[in-house]
């Protein structure tokens, strides 16, 4: 191992030691944040590298907590994005507040986004010839919001210059103005103004399109973000602002008054099966694509047969497929839209996590699946329009992971008509909060960008619709002033610091920085700890010397970001670590298969598990991954 380790370390050692001497500011994806952030966030000193804030508590602390407190003021329903930010933003108000989430956080939608935190050029453009202002208002609040994300989480948000190859002089001014609009619509909040390229300009940018029709590029700047890791992030910040917030713990019943009002929930540890009554003032239903079925459950009476009538649903889901290929695909530092597909829609193919997330389809689907899968005409119809553009064959084997994320359209179930059930009339773009007879408050639809206005409305709703005890003492709105956790203290010279300290590989550096911003010291205090530690996570449990190629052992997912997951950020399976706190099995589906076993082992160590236990996780690790877009794996 001693052999191995000492290949990876001259591999990097030559650039370790220029960007300590020089003090040259690793070339990471957060560089250009760091105008819009250095007024907010005081860098930290060299030998300081420790977070300001302790870690959370552990699932067991979390639990007792939940036995111990027979009263919430506010209980969540969902993980997702709005949940966690709704449990973010009721919490620091003053509300004593419990989150419940099915499966993992981020485990639905809101782990397969676009990763853009944008106001929505399309929008834009719809607002325009459709003379609408609600579809204005809409793109104007989510350029405000994408600003708050990068504020207020600079470590997994940065600015991404995004250009529109133009292949039409006609369009030129088109494309100019529109992107000219989307900074003037943004006002101060702008991130930085858009741009002329010229066809060899444009080229030279990105030299995989083909010059030979290529006339010009407009390039207009948005953000790109990390959603499962920043939706993982506003759980650890709620709870370490006081709430209580669980991973795998579905909530089987809505309990009711003789009023027929909810005051609580029945809910279970999927792990234990152990049932918890938890009584509250109010309840939110955050649940995105599946908020029909608390709805359903809202229409039973503690779990009688309904008395009223069911309402027509409130979800119009749809379907958005995004893929991953090789970095060869688009610039490095660029992403590139393709503003007039085939069918219309808007597509985008954007740098990410050293690959290329290309994406998105948009079809109406009937049925919401819990696992969600591609299907292969989706797939191609993404390949087919990326080949409209790139000069060279685009191979359906260059496709490293895809994956289908179920967008939750909704409309007001109330003002639906006889008849008109199945109608798509009354859709609303943005997010739709709906109250129910029994108090039960609803907020779905929306975007990633907008989840924080999304739990201000939210709350804003809770509180004036419902009577607390501290009534006086619940403050407004404080999620505009947070910063989320690993975003504090942060600036772009972390990894030099890191390599610096703790003597570590540049890819390991860099990936910690930007992924756990100021929480990575805690993960390298353990990565120290032994060689095990230090071990990539594919290679757990193999004779290395002999298995171990040098490509596979360069991967930056290490045991000691494992234990950190399990032991602070709540990583109950295989899939939670590989698909959710890193995002292996979304970068690379085969390569995950290759880290199933190791992963298995050290979480089957850490978590006390059976072998029998083991076998079943390993067995839906597999099941997952064959529906990540590639071929059926085999162990």
């Amino acid at each position: 191992m001693a052999s191995i380790l000492s290949k990876r370390f001259v591999k990097t050692g030559i650039l370790t030691a220029s960007l300590v001497s020089s003090g040259y500011l690793v070339n990471s994806l957060i560089n250009d944040n760091k105008i819009l952030n250095d007024e907010i966030h005081k860098p930290s000193t060299l030998d300081s590298l420790t977070t300001s804030r302790p870690p959370p508590l552990s699932r067991s602390d979390l639990l007792s907590k939940l036995s111990s407190t027979p009263y919430y003021d506010l209980i969540v329903i969902g993980g997702g994005a709005t949940g966690t930010g709704t449990a973010l933003d009721a919490q620091t108000r003053g509300l004593n507040v419990a989150l419940f989430e099915k499966n993992d956080f981020a485990s639905g939608t809101s782990s397969k986004s676009t990763k853009m935190a944008h106001g929505g050029v399309r929008y834009l453009e719809k607002a325009f010839w459709q003379l609408s202002k609600d579809q204005l208002d809409l793109v104007i609040e989510a350029l405000n919001e994408r600003s708050n994300i990068l504020r207020t989480a600079p470590h997994l948000a940065t600015i991404l210059p995004i250009m529109i190859p133009v292949y039409n002089y006609w369009q030129i001014p088109y494309f100019y103005i529109g992107t000219k609009m989307y900074d003037f619509f943004a006002g101060s909040q702008n991130l930085k103004s858009s741009y002329l390229l010229s066809s060899n300009a444009a080229q030279e940018v990105a030299p995989m399109l083909d010059g030979s029709i290529l006339k010009a590029g407009l390039v207009y700047h948005d953000g790109l973000f990390n959603d499962s890791r920043m939706n993982s992030t506003l759980a650890l910040t709620a709870i370490e602002k006081g709430a209580t917030v669980l991973n795998y713990m579905e909530v089987k019943q809505l309990i009711k008054n003789e009023e027929n009002k909810v005051i609580g929930v029945k809910v279970v540890d999927a792990e234990t099966g152990k049932e918890y009554n938890i009584n509250s003032t109010a309840i939110v239903n955050a649940t995105g694509p599946f908020s029909d079925k608390i709805l359903e459950m809202d229409n039973d009476i503690n779990g009688l047969p309904p008395l009223i009538k069911q309402l027509p649903k409130m979800v119009v889901p749809s379907s958005g497929v995004h893929l991953i290929l090789p970095e060869f695909y688009c610039p490095k530092k660029m992403g590139l839209l393709d503003a007039s597909t085939s069918d219309g829609r808007v597509m985008f193919f954007l740098p990410w996590q050293g690959k290329v997330l290309a994406g998105t389809t948009d079809t109406p689907i009937k049925e919401i699946p819990d696992d969600p899968i591609p299907k292969e005409e989706e797939i191609q119809d993404i390949l087919n329009e990326l080949q409209h553009y790139i000069n060279f064959p685009v191979k359906r084997e260059d496709v490293l992971s895809a994956w289908s994320g179920v967008r939750p359209l909704v409309r007001d179930p109330s003002k639906i008509k006889k008849g008109e059930e199945n109608s798509t009339q009354g859709i609303v773009r943005n997010h739709l909060i709906y109250k129910s007879e029994t108090g039960l408050i609803t907020i779905s639809g929306g975007k990633w960008t907008t989840y924080r206005e999304m739990a201000e409305v939210t709350v804003d709703n809770v509180v004036k619709n419902f009577k607390f005890n501290n009534i006086g003492l619940i403050k407004e709105c404080q999620t505009k002033k947070i910063v989320l956790s690993g975003g504090e203290n942060f600036d772009s010279k972390l990894p030099v610091k890191l390599i610096h300290k703790y003597s570590i590989p540049n890819d390991i550096a860099e990936h910690l920085s930007t992924n756990y911003g100021s929480r990575a010291p805690i993960i390298l205090e353990i990565y120290k700890e032994n060689k095990e530690n230090q071990l990539p996570i594919t290679l757990v449990g193999k004779d290395i010397n002999k298995e171990a190629s040098y490509e596979k052992f360069d991967l930056p997912f290490t045991v000691a970001e494992l234990k950190y997951s399990i032991k602070y950020e709540y990583a109950r399976t295989p899939i939670d670590f590989l698909a959710r706190r890193t995002r292996l099995a979304f970068l690379n589906a085969k390569e995950s298969l290759n880290a199933i076993d190791g992963t298995i082992e050290i979480m089957g160590k850490e978590l006390k598990w059976n072998k029998q236990t083991k076998e079943e996780m390993r067995i839906k690790s597999i099941e997952f991954l064959k529906s990540m877009g590639i071929s059926e794996p085999t162990a």
